[in-house]
C-alpha cells in the first residue's frame, strides 16, 4: 500500500484568486473620461517596464529615472490613439544625458533607450540637479496616425529639461491642450527602479476655467506617485483620486517593455546598404548586430548574408 501523499493542490478559488492578483498587478494604462465630457485623463503603471529597460541597457539611476518617465510619458499619449497608431517622444540635450528616445503603442506596448546609458551627475558639485543631466534641448513629438499619410510631427524646446514639464509644456503650446503632467519613477538604495507610473489629466474644448482651476488643485493630492504605487494603489484609484467628479473608464491595457525588432528586420534594413557594403561586412567579420531600442544582440550567419545578397541580386535584375 502507497502511503506517500501527493502535494495538497490550490483550490480552484485559490488560483483563481493567484491569476486575478498577478492581473491587478501588471503594469497597465487606464483611461477614462469625466462625467461632463470635458476633461479625458490617463494613469499608468509601469514599474515593470521602467526595470526591464534599465536591465537591458545597464542604465544608471539618472539615465533609469528619465528613460522611466518617458517611457510613462508616451504611454500616457498613446492612450487615446488607435491599436497600432503610435508616439515617439526624442529628447535631446546638450547634458550627459545625450537623448532619451522613448516610442509606444495604444495597445500596450513601450520601448525606449539613452543615448548614454551610463551618465552620472555630481550632485556634490554646486547647483548640480536633475534637470542638468538632459540639459538645454528639444523635445520632439512624432505621432503615426492611420489618417494621416505623413507622420504629424511638433518640436519644442525643452522647457526644463525633467522630462514631465516638458511634455506638459509641449501639449499646451504645440497641440494647443491645457494638460496636466505627473511622471514619477523612484530609484532604491542600490541603483534600482523600484516604482514608476504617471498620471495625465487634459481638459477638453468648453470645460470652464473654474473646473480646470479645480481639477489642478485636485492634482495635489497625488504629488508623489510612486509612494501611492508602492502602497498598492492602481492607477483607477489613482484617477478617482484626482478626479473631481464621476468617471467613466474607456479602456484598462497591460502595457510591456516590447521591441519588435528581429533578424528579419535586421536584414531587410540591410538591403538599403547595397551589394558591395554586404560583402565587406562579410569579409570583415562584421556579423554582431545590436538593436538600440531594447540592447537585444543578432548575429549574421554565412545564410543571412547570402540571402540579402540574393535580395539584392534580385532588386538589380
Amino acid at each position: 500500500m502507497n502511503t506517500e501523499h501527493s502535494p495538497q493542490q490550490p483550490s480552484a478559488s485559490a488560483q483563481n484568486q493567484a491569476v486575478k492578483k498577478l492581473y491587478t498587478q501588471r503594469d497597465r494604462v487606464v483611461k477614462a473620461i469625466s462625467e461632463d465630457g470635458f476633461f479625458r485623463l490617463a494613469a499608468v503603471r509601469n514599474t515593470k517596464c521602467a526595470q526591464t529597460a534599465q536591465e537591458k541597457h545597464n542604465l544608471s539611476p539618472l539615465a533609469a529615472v528619465l528613460l522611466g518617465r518617458a517611457m510613462s510619458a508616451a504611454t500616457l499619449l498613446s492612450a487615446f490613439l488607435k491599436q497600432e497608431e503610435r508616439v515617439i517622444l526624442d529628447f535631446a540635450g546638450n547634458g550627459p544625458v545625450g537623448k532619451v528616445f522613448a516610442e509606444a503603442m495604444e495597445l500596450g506596448e513601450v520601448r525606449g533607450y539613452v543615448q548614454n546609458p551610463d551618465c552620472v551627475l555630481d550632485f556634490a558639485a554646486p547647483n548640480m540637479k536633475l534637470t542638468d543631466g538632459l540639459g538645454i534641448g528639444l523635445l520632439k513629438v512624432t505621432k503615426i496616425l492611420y489618417d494621416s499619410y505623413e507622420p504629424v510631427l511638433g518640436v519644442v524646446e525643452l522647457h526644463t529639461s525633467d522630462i514631465t514639464t516638458d511634455v506638459a509644456y509641449y501639449l499646451t503650446q504645440s497641440e494647443q491642450i491645457p494638460s496636466a503632467v505627473l511622471l514619477d519613477v523612484s530609484i532604491n538604495a542600490e541603483g534600482k527602479v523600484e516604482q514608476s507610473g504617471g498620471l495625465m489629466v487634459q481638459a477638453m474644448p468648453g470645460a470652464s476655467d473654474a473646473a480646470i482651476a479645480q481639477m489642478h488643485e485636485s492634482l495635489i493630492k497625488v504629488q508623489h506617485l510612486t509612494e501611492m504605487l508602492g502602497a498598492g494603489y492602481s492607477p483607477q484609484e489613482m484617477l478617482n483620486i484626482v478626479s473631481t467628479q464621476k468617471l467613466k473608464e474607456i479602456a484598462d491595457t497591460p502595457v510591456d517593455f516590447f521591441c519588435r525588432c528581429s533578424i528579419d528586420r535586421f536584414k531587410s534594413a540591410l538591403t538599403a546598404l547595397g551589394a558591395e557594403q554586404v560583402e565587406d561586412m562579410r569579409a570583415s567579420e562584421q556579423r554582431e548586430l545590436v538593436c538600440r531600442y531594447c540592447n537585444k544582440h543578432y548575429y549574421l550567419s554565412d545564410q543571412d548574408f547570402t540571402d540579402i545578397l540574393g535580395v539584392l541580386q534580385a532588386k538589380n535584375n
